[in-house]
């Protein structure tokens, strides 16, 4: 090729690639705004038929298809994390989400903190009471005991924070963390009534034939989407897509399906026992449904996340009982020995549930549950097994280091080769029981959204109504589990005491 078939080789390539870059250039900046389009939703999956778990452990209800018609129709990817009521708030103000779908009225105090999505929904504050103790008004319900889901607007009501809708004068306020939890607390007798928004009232009255419910008109409140402040972008494909699903139809065609179709499917589930049976009780709270699914798959986060919490724990624990004991050896503290005892100082005199939420919200901001969980359960583990891995070095004669000394060896190799292998026997029951002790503290899970045993029980009896029986089931899985580590730790401990 000759030169001029080199030069005009070289322009052609330059002009390719310049033809090229605006393609280049153009998917960049598609790719990069796919990735801006992904929105993070907040909920609470306790408040059906808003938002609520289907039969497979899965968000459902009106907000959430309704908030996936609007992300079609606005091209955009929804991320859904389930939390508890009173925790939504927070986790938007520290950024964790986006958008919060859980039923929620606009309030002047919360306008400080997040702005509104166009209503999507309006209704009216209801009150839920028992037939033969009826409540009809604010009036009737001042100096009672009431039931509300904490934080929502029948709670700002019934503790007098606002007035704007009536007054109810020096109730006694029962907060729960779902809207189930406070009608099973007027049910068995711990609350005289329930404030709840109307759709809510009309099915628990006609799953409960006891109950009974008298609307509050002066308490009609709209129901928006809360957005993070300031993301006016995010208000505008949030109303836009909603005035595209509201003029397709589709909007009504959700509300017939959560709101009337609901309402009509409803069943009392009040008698189930004195018309079927005990046996008939037993398939309605586990068979129907499938909800015995719940308690495997709860059974199987409870197993998994204690084990890999008792793991994390063994690693955390040795490495701080050698660090304290050989600034025990010392005779003088250093940096890293004054770090472990703050540690297991703080640790033990603190409560797990506290440590979990701390973990959850605060570190991992409301992602990854399972890894928070078990950092969380880890780190509290950690410090109990420290004292046990340091208690059982110490248990050894002092007689074992002056031999290993006398045989020429250091500190590490003594106690490597010596005394460690010595502790094991005395080490290995304790961590057993801590093993146990790890599998009941999971129960607490539950309070970051993560479905547990303890979790699964609580949420077969919000559908139920029943109390007893799916708790009692609940604690003999507990107990049967426990049972099976106990015998095992026997077993390994006679085996050690032959080794003798």
């Amino acid at each position: 090729m000759g030169r001029n078939g080199k030069s005009r080789a070289l322009i052609c390539f330059v002009l390719c690639m310049i033809m090229a870059l605006p393609v280049y250039f153009s998917s960049a900046v598609a790719v990069k705004a796919a990735e801006q389009q992904t929105i993070i939703i907040g909920t609470n999956a306790e408040y059906s038929p808003f938002e609520y778990l289907d039969d497979d452990g899965n968000i459902t209800g009106f907000d959430y298809d309704l908030l996936e018609a609007i992300a079609k129709e606005e091209n955009v990817k929804l991320v859904w994390k389930d939390m508890p009521f009173d925790s939504l708030m927070g986790s938007m103000e520290a950024g964790d989400v986006q958008v919060i779908a859980a039923g929620i009225g606009p309030t002047e105090d919360r306008k400080k903190s997040v702005d509104f999505s166009d209503v999507y929904y309006t209704g009216t504050q209801c009150i839920i009471s028992r037939k033969d103790n009826p409540i009809k008004d604010f009036e009737e319900m001042s100096e009672k005991t009431v039931a509300v889901l904490e934080g929502a607007q029948s709670d700002m009501i019934a503790s007098g924070e606002t007035t704007d809708y009536g007054e109810v004068k020096d109730a006694k306020v029962k907060r729960f963390k779902n809207a189930s939890s406070a009608v099973m607390e007027l049910k068995n007798g711990g609350a005289d009534a329930v404030l709840i928004d109307n759709i809510m009232a009309e099915i628990y009255c006609k799953q409960n034939s006891d109950l009974q419910y008298e609307s509050v008109p002066s308490t009609a409140e709209d129901t928006v989407f809360c957005i993070e402040k300031g993301n006016t972008e995010l208000v505008q494909i949030i109303n836009d897509g909603l005035a595209k699903v509201k003029k397709s139809g589709e909007y009504d065609d959700l509300y017939q399906k959560y709101f009337v179709d609901t309402l009509e499917n409803s069943e009392d589930v009040t008698d189930v026992a004195a018309t079927d049976g005990f046996l008939g009780l037993l398939s309605f709270i586990f068979l129907q449904d499938n909800r015995w699914k719940f308690y495997i798959n709860g059974l199987g986060i409870t197993l998994i996340v204690s084990l890999l919490s008792v793991i994390v724990g063994i690693l955390i624990g040795l490495v701080v009982a050698l660090v304290r004991l050989g600034a025990a050896k010392k005779g003088r503290r250093t940096i890293l020995s004054t770090i472990a005892d703050i540690y297991v100082d703080v640790i033990r005199g603190t409560p797990s549930v506290l440590q979990l939420m701390i973990i959850y919200f605060a570190v991992f901001h409301s992602r990854l549950g399972y890894v928070a969980a078990v950092v969380s359960f880890g780190i509290n583990s950690g410090a109990y097994v420290s004292e046990v891995i340091r208690g059982g070095i110490l248990s050894v004669d002092k007689g074992q280091s002056e031999a290993g000394r006398s045989l020429g060896l250091g500190y590490k190799d003594t106690m490597r080769f010596i005394i460690i292998p010595q502790a094991v026997k005395t080490i290995l029951p304790a961590m057993g029981n801590e093993f146990i002790q790890l599998i009941k503290e999971t129960s607490i899970l539950g309070y970051v959204g993560i479905m547990d045993l303890t979790k699964a029980a609580s949420y077969v009896s919000s559908r139920t109504y029943q109390m007893f029986i799916p708790l009692i089931v609940a604690g003999i899985m507990y107990y049967l589990i426990v049972k099976c580590l106990s015998l095992l730790l026997k077993r390994f401990e006679r085996r050690l005491r032959e080794s003798d």
